[in-house]
């Protein structure tokens, strides 16, 4: 038994992809090419195939024992970029030059090509890049097709425009190289001073040594701020990050920020308009739309001349505000108005005008307002014609299910209940009177460090690295605060943190060692 193949030429379409057989042997618009004639019961198997086949996005082609074309459905013909005459008319269409003829280096993907091609009994795979500009990547995946008795009839093929999933993977990879080219620097700075301190300190006056601290001050924050950003946009798209939502006065949110730039950038002018109809009131998490008006108004400072005017315009309709921002700066061009708000995306300036910053700042407005159920989007007439941009925020948010899924309560440890303090009313510090802080924490030498520093700063401090000794110390004096660590020697952080809030409400900074994300969100619950 083969697959039928021939020389008919019935070209209906109607139905989208095409049997080569004999003729059209029932209205099901099956075709023929040749003199072979199929019973009646495979008629049904046929059609069935064939409606399927005619919705696939994917192309997909049987080709039998000879390399012949004995089906083929509307997206082959689309993918392959040729009409449905030349897979019907042709004696024998090469599928195989087709797609080498495709590609964009043939030379280079041939060989791989050929390996999988001339290997019919095996499936493969292979990605081909396209010179066409609209399909740029093409998945080709043959497999086999076997009769009852083991006999090889042919084989199908699928082919899947892949040219999405191939860009996803080289943003993935741009963002990684820029991520590591953000963290070099500062990481550079700060090694680089503190082998020289480290090194030889003597050599070096206090004023040197105090310009390298303040060095690896300065970078230590740098870092801080890019991988704290690359965690809000992480957290935002995966819906990691619970949104802390409240009714916010958002004409006096988007005047704080608007003052707070008017002082940071006092050579620009900065005009507001809100007008009197807009409502005052959108539910919001107010610290991160703040961080995003901040990033907008950031950029439109960053490139802008120094004396030009920035407007913000903030208007409604019955469903959502929108806010405008636009400058009158270098512009941007078309092509860029999309990838702007990628992360690391950086447009190349022109020359004296470098381009700065992560690359960050748009990426993480974009996720803060996506995650709102708002958009954000930028228009500009061209270079040297400004920019305006756009942003939504709906008056009562449009969560997806995720970012509305409540967190689990925290599980009980199976090491067994510790006893609890008892509860006391937290009291007012008197007039030089220190503040106590308690600092729950296994590691030696950052508890060094901390009682350091907070003793420079005139607290009172305590130190445990054990659950019991901690809740011990609770019972003897209420701290003013406490810093407690994830990961003691006898007992989880989280499990203590659950413990006290039966009891009180003091507040907790936790020192999180290696705790992943959903630790984190548990945490803040």
């Amino acid at each position: 038994m083969d697959f039928a193949a021939g020389n008919g030429a019935d070209t209906n379409t109607s139905n989208g992809g095409w049997w080569a057989v004999e003729s059209a042997l029932s209205p099901s618009h099956i075709y023929s090419k040749d003199s072979d004639i199929l019973s009646a019961g495979l008629l049904q198997e046929y059609s069935v195939l064939t409606g399927v086949a005619a919705n696939m996005s994917s192309g997909f082609l049987l080709l039998n024992s000879r390399e012949r074309v004995t089906y083929f459905n509307a997206s082959a013909v689309r993918l392959l970029g040729i009409n449905s005459h030349e897979l019907i008319e042709q004696p024998v269409f090469d599928v195989r030059k087709q797609l080498l003829t495709l590609a964009a280096e043939p030379e280079s993907v041939q060989d791989e090509f050929d390996r999988a091609w001339f290997s019919p009994e095996k499936e493969s795979s292979t990605d081909i890049a396209l010179a066409d500009a609209a399909v740029r990547w093409l998945r080709v995946r043959c497999f086999p097709m076997w009769d009852g008795t083991g006999h090889l009839l042919g084989r199908g093929i699928l082919l899947d425009d892949i040219t999405l999933e191939r860009s996803s993977i080289e943003s993935r990879g741009e963002a990684l190289a820029l991520a590591a080219h953000e963290l070099k620097t500062p990481l550079a700075v700060i090694k680089g001073c503190a082998t020289t301190l480290l090194g030889n300190s003597t050599r070096w006056d206090p004023i040197m040594q105090r310009e390298m601290l303040q060095m690896i001050d300065t970078h230590a924050d740098r870092l801080y701020d890019v991988l704290n950003t690359l965690l809000d946009v992480w957290r935002l798209d995966s819906g990691a990050q619970t949104l802390q939502l409240s009714q916010v006065q958002i004409p006096e949110l988007l005047r704080q920020v608007v003052e707070h730039w008017q002082k940071a950038a006092p050579r620009h002018t900065f005009v507001l308009t809100i007008p009197p109809v807009v409502p005052l009131v959108v539910v919001c998490d107010a610290v991160r739309v703040g961080q995003a008006l901040h990033s907008l108004l950031n950029n439109a400072v960053t490139y802008s001349p120094e004396g030009g005017t920035i407007t913000i315009l903030l208007e409604n309709n019955d469903v959502e505000v929108r806010l405008s921002i636009t400058d009158e700066g270098v512009g941007i061009a078309p092509e860029h108005l999309d990838r702007i708000f990628e992360r690391f995306y950086r447009v190349q300036q022109r020359e004296g005008l470098a381009a700065s910053g992560s690359g960050l700042g748009l990426a993480v407005a974009r996720a803060t307002f996506e995650a709102h159920g708002g958009t954000i989007w930028a228009d500009s007439a061209g270079l040297g014609e400004g920019a305006t941009f756009y942003c939504t925020l709906p008056l009562a948010p449009r969560l997806s299910s995720q970012l509305q899924r409540q967190s689990q309560p925290l599980s009980s440890s199976p090491s067994g209940p510790l006893p609890l303090p008892t509860a006391r009313s937290s009291v007012l510090l008197k007039p030089g009177q220190r503040a106590y802080v308690l600092v729950a924490e296994g590691d030696a030498r950052l508890v060094r460090y901390l009682r350091a520093n907070l003793e420079e700063h005139a607290y009172r401090v305590h130190t445990v690295n054990h659950g019991i000794q901690f809740l011990r110390q609770l019972d003897l004096e209420e701290p003013d605060l406490i810093l407690l660590s994830t990961r003691l020697a006898d007992i989880s952080g989280l499990e203590l943190l659950q413990r006290l809030r039966e009891f009180a409400q003091m507040p907790v900074i936790m020192l999180c060692d290696d705790c992943d994300e959903d630790e984190r969100v548990r945490l803040f619950d």
